[in-house]
Protein backbone atom coordinates (compact mmCIF):
# COMPACT_ATOMS: atom_id res chain seq x y z
CA UNK A 1 0.00 0.00 0.00
CA UNK A 2 1.36 3.70 -1.22
CA UNK A 3 2.50 5.46 2.28
CA UNK A 4 0.81 8.84 0.74
CA UNK A 5 -2.85 7.37 0.32
CA UNK A 6 -2.48 6.35 3.61
CA UNK A 7 -1.13 10.01 4.76
CA UNK A 8 -4.26 11.55 2.62
CA UNK A 9 -6.37 9.52 3.88
CA UNK A 10 -5.72 10.01 8.12
CA UNK A 11 -5.53 14.04 7.13
CA UNK A 12 -8.95 13.90 5.68
CA UNK A 13 -9.90 11.45 8.78
CA UNK A 14 -8.51 14.01 11.05
CA UNK A 15 -10.10 17.04 9.68
CA UNK A 16 -13.50 15.11 9.68
CA UNK A 17 -12.91 14.28 13.53
CA UNK A 18 -11.88 18.20 14.37
CA UNK A 19 -14.97 19.33 12.39
CA UNK A 20 -17.45 16.70 14.24
CA UNK A 21 -15.49 18.28 17.82
CA UNK A 22 -16.60 21.47 17.01
CA UNK A 23 -20.17 20.71 16.05
CA UNK A 24 -20.52 20.06 19.17
CA UNK A 25 -19.02 22.95 20.99
CA UNK A 26 -20.49 25.82 18.59
CA UNK A 27 -23.62 27.46 17.53
CA UNK A 28 -25.06 27.21 14.13
CA UNK A 29 -23.80 30.89 13.77
CA UNK A 30 -20.77 30.41 14.48
CA UNK A 31 -20.05 27.39 13.03
CA UNK A 32 -20.68 29.29 9.61
CA UNK A 33 -18.84 31.99 11.08
CA UNK A 34 -15.31 29.55 11.75
CA UNK A 35 -16.21 27.78 8.54
CA UNK A 36 -16.05 30.69 6.78
CA UNK A 37 -12.86 31.69 8.46
CA UNK A 38 -11.13 28.53 7.34
CA UNK A 39 -12.20 28.71 4.13
CA UNK A 40 -10.99 31.78 3.45
CA UNK A 41 -7.30 30.77 4.70
CA UNK A 42 -7.90 27.73 2.01
CA UNK A 43 -8.97 29.86 -0.73
CA UNK A 44 -5.55 32.26 -0.04
CA UNK A 45 -3.42 29.32 0.01
CA UNK A 46 -5.17 27.80 -3.43
CA UNK A 47 -4.89 31.39 -4.99
CA UNK A 48 -0.96 32.22 -3.53
CA UNK A 49 -0.30 28.18 -4.90
CA UNK A 50 -1.80 28.25 -8.46
CA UNK A 51 0.05 31.22 -9.10
CA UNK A 52 3.21 30.10 -8.17
CA UNK A 53 2.76 26.98 -9.80
CA UNK A 54 1.94 28.89 -12.89
CA UNK A 55 5.33 31.09 -12.21
CA UNK A 56 7.34 28.32 -11.66
CA UNK A 57 5.62 26.23 -14.57
CA UNK A 58 6.39 29.54 -16.79
CA UNK A 59 10.04 29.39 -15.66
CA UNK A 60 10.30 25.39 -17.01
CA UNK A 61 8.48 25.67 -20.28
CA UNK A 62 11.16 28.43 -20.91
CA UNK A 63 14.22 26.56 -20.48
CA UNK A 64 13.07 23.56 -22.29
CA UNK A 65 13.82 23.83 -25.86
CA UNK A 66 14.08 20.41 -26.44
CA UNK A 67 10.63 19.63 -27.64
CA UNK A 68 10.17 20.19 -31.45
CA UNK A 69 8.16 19.59 -34.31
CA UNK A 70 9.40 15.87 -34.83
CA UNK A 71 8.99 14.98 -31.18
CA UNK A 72 5.48 16.05 -31.18
CA UNK A 73 4.97 14.45 -34.56
CA UNK A 74 6.44 11.65 -32.97
CA UNK A 75 4.09 11.53 -30.03
CA UNK A 76 1.05 11.93 -32.55
CA UNK A 77 2.00 9.31 -34.16
CA UNK A 78 2.22 6.74 -30.61
CA UNK A 79 -1.38 8.22 -29.92
CA UNK A 80 -2.91 7.72 -33.01
CA UNK A 81 -1.23 4.10 -33.17
CA UNK A 82 -2.86 3.71 -30.17
CA UNK A 83 -6.41 4.56 -30.72
CA UNK A 84 -6.19 2.67 -33.99
CA UNK A 85 -5.58 -0.42 -31.92
CA UNK A 86 -9.03 -0.03 -30.25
Amino acid sequence: MNNEKIEDKSLTTLAFIIGLALIDNLTSTEQNAVGNWIMLIAQTLCTNGSYTFNKDWKNHIGNNTNVTRETLRKAGNIINNEINKL
